[in-house]
């Protein structure tokens, strides 16, 4: 998968139907597109084109989820817990006596970070990410939370909106995002606006005013420190309606902007449901 993603552009442009060129080379990888549906692809392995898959798409993930939560256990929770905006507890037995006699404990073992994310409740323990008191098994909830907890962004929010072609190497793919995902909210809730805030309200979104002149404003937690914003813009005689989603000038800070395209694109999954 490496080897085909070094052959392609790295604009995660979008033109071939994907949201980021790893996703592509990962597909192509797995057989289920080919090489030279990249519209930029000017020489082309044969061996690559024709080589059996090694493994899924899935297994790739788990890779990657251990890998990171190897990495994350080497992380001072309670540190990260601060700067990550997530609600730290001690669980160690030591803690716990110490509780008990009105001491303060210090300490990394035992230690658990509780966070929301996407309004579901996750706890990063020093085993792993839990969810329901039960080891998650979904990879990208993995990967993403890890490289949250990991990154420890510790900056304060700008309070600047912006969308994710702001930030570097995303201006293409921020179109290819606008019409999949942006698109997807303004059609299922045109000439529906009672529904669309019906839906936010259900999604433990916030109304928000006056940082944008839209018709509707509303603000999300992807996590803690990654707030959203939703702006709709009714239809009227000249115009259909449309969305943009927006995050905080920060967010490169605090996760990395390809597993944030991700959370988007999954927000708006669960959006339209």
């Amino acid at each position: 998968m490496i080897e085909i993603y070094k052959k392609l552009p790295g604009t995660n442009c979008g033109e071939c139907g994907e949201f980021t060129c790893m996703a592509f080379a990962l597909k192509v990888n797995n057989a289920q597109r080919k090489m030279s549906e990249c519209p930029y692809i000017k020489c082309i392995d044969e061996k690559i084109l024709t080589q059996e898959p090694i493994v899924t798409m899935e297994n790739n993930y788990k890779r990657v989820s251990n890998e990171l939560e190897e990495e994350v256990k080497r992380v001072d929770l309670k540190e990260a817990a601060d700067a990550i905006g997530g609600n730290y507890e001690d669980r160690s037995p030591e803690a716990t006596l110490l509780a008990g006699s009105g001491s303060d404990s210090v300490g990394n073992g035992g230690g658990v970070i509780r966070l929301k994310m996407m309004n579901k409740e996750y706890e990063v323990r020093n085993e792993g990410l839990f969810k329901d008191n039960q080891h998650c098994q979904d990879s990208w909830s993995k990967i993403i939370i890890y490289d949250y907890v990991r990154r420890k962004g510790n900056i304060p929010l700008t309070g600047d909106w912006v969308s994710l072609g702001h930030f570097p190497n995303t201006a293409s793919h921020s179109k290819a995002f606008q019409k999949k995902a942006e698109t997807r909210i303004a059609e299922k809730f045109d000439s529906n606006m009672s529904g669309l805030k019906e839906r936010c309200k259900e999604l433990e979104g916030v109304e928000v005013h006056g940082k944008i002149k839209a018709d509707y404003i509303c603000g999300f937690k992807l996590l803690p420190r990654v707030p959203m914003y939703l702006c709709f813009w009714e239809a009227d005689e000249e115009f259909p309606a449309s969305c943009k989603l927006h995050v905080d000038s920060s967010a490169e800070a605090y996760i990395d902007i390809e597993y944030l395209a991700y959370l988007l694109e999954w927000f708006v999954k669960v959006f339209v449901e």
